[in-house]
């Protein structure tokens, strides 16, 4: 009992005082002295593995920031050496502010930030919608990326389950990014298509918070904490639940439909993102939740990493689109004026986006995802106020579109309850009506 109450005491922060004055009355008492000396060593390996564990915590944390870390340097340089530094934040201070709080909504819900970029940039600051698809593209080449390696560090097994997957988005999303690429879009129709699209998004995020997961049975699935460990948890067990439950592997010919489904979504995100700078994130979030998830029990992903997959899909899109657009040249290329507005904001953004990512927790989440709901009824409404007005046909337009959007949750939820019939018929052996 001596022994071990050395061992204890210096495990727990001792000093070396009361460390030797324990080690001599363990002696005085006529305890083995071997037995003494391996408790005093035991105690010292404690100390140190607890000190080489908080250094390991530390340098963690720290490679979470790796991304803005080597980012600072170049872009503090870049601003000197041009002189951009006084002039960029003298004149799009206000855009900084934005961004502020657009990184931060595009680290932790399924959002880039072009969702505040564009249109505060084409809104207050009056840029064209081109130079807004510019601006929101470069600002999130940067956010995001520092976004994805925190999402990767923190969540390593997306890419294990779900590479495939991410793999065909990127790929029909960077096809649609070249093909929007040579089609040119009026600005007038650029921003119908981002209003359009932002409050269909609200729409689809809002069935999928409040019906989906409640008709599964469940919290919304923001408040879900449980979700993503009883996911991965019944596909660790998947060869118990083989034994129990017929084969659902996927057949070919719903392979193929996936594959269509998969490149149709994320073929327009691509596109969108060619003309107002985000869309991808909205497309692959609308294809996880509404499309993805309806296929069953051991293929749904939880909404924080579909979350988190929007994330790298954003990511990945806003690169190549940056590519694209920083290599134009001639009347469609990139103006100084979105360089300038990129100095301004881009050090606020590298350090927002992974703050963001930590932020996913449910109740985070939640309160962000109203904000977006308050945010895009406030675009829907002042872009009708300030730029449509009383243009019959671009109202007929955005509405028909919208009922469009409502329209396919509303065949989305049919088929989900037509899915959760089959099951409990087959589970039942009996006919179910009225589920």
């Amino acid at each position: 009992m001596t022994t071990f109450g050395v061992g204890a005491e210096e495990g727990a922060g001792v000093g070396d005082a009361e460390l030797v004055s324990a080690v001599g009355c363990a002696k005085g008492s006529g305890v083995d002295a071997g037995k003494v000396d391996c408790a005093v060593d035991c105690a010292e390996g404690l100390e140190v593995r607890a000190a080489d564990d908080k250094r390991v915590v530390g340098e963690a944390e720290a490679l979470r920031f790796l991304p803005a870390l080597l980012f600072l340097p170049i872009w503090l340089t870049i601003a000197i050496r041009e002189d951009l530094l006084a002039t960029s934040f003298r004149q799009y201070y206000p855009l900084s502010i934005a961004m502020i709080f657009g990184s931060l909504i595009a680290g932790s819900t399924p959002l880039g930030g072009g969702v505040v970029a564009f249109p505060v940039s084409v809104l207050s600051i009056k840029f064209t919608p081109s130079q807004g698809r510019d601006f929101s593209l470069m600002i999130q080449s940067c956010g995001m990326t520092a976004a994805s390696f925190l999402v990767l560090t923190k969540r390593p097994y997306l890419l294990k389950d779900h590479g495939s997957l991410l793999a065909k988005t990127l790929f029909f999303n960077v096809l649609g990014l070249i093909c929007g690429a040579f089609v040119v879009v009026p600005p007038f129709i650029a921003m119908c298509i981002y209003t359009t699209s932002v409050a269909g998004f609200a729409i689809i995020l809002a069935y999928v918070e409040r019906c989906v997961h409640y008709e599964r049975g469940g919290p919304p699935l923001s408040q879900s904490s449980d979700l993503q460990q009883t996911v991965r948890s019944d596909s660790s067990s998947s060869l118990k639940e083989d034994q129990e439950e017929p084969d659902n592997s996927p057949q070919p010919q719903a392979a193929n439909v996936d594959l269509i489904l998969v490149a149709i979504f994320s073929f327009i995100g691509g596109f969108m993102s060619s003309k107002i700078g985000t869309g991808a994130d909205m497309a692959w979030y609308a294809y996880g939740a509404l499309v993805h998830n309806l296929k069953g029990r051991n293929t749904i992903i939880c909404d924080n990493d579909l979350t988190s997959m929007s994330i790298i899909v954003m990511t990945v899109t806003s690169i190549f689109g940056t590519m694209l657009r920083v290599t134009t040249s001639g009347d469609e290329a990139v103006t100084a004026d979105v360089y300038h507005a990129f100095i301004a904001c881009a050090c606020f953004v590298v350090l927002g986006a992974p703050l963001g990512s930590l932020l996913l927790s449910r109740h985070n989440q939640r309160r962000l995802k109203y904000l977006f709901y308050v945010l895009a009824a406030l675009q829907l409404l002042i872009f009708g106020v300030v730029k449509i007005r009383d243009d019959v046909v671009a109202w007929c337009v955005i509405g028909g579109s919208l009922c469009l959007v409502i329209f396919g949750i509303t065949i989305t939820n049919r088929s989900f309850y037509s899915l959760r019939r089959k099951k409990l018929e087959v589970e039942t052996g009996k006919r179910v009506v009225g589920v």
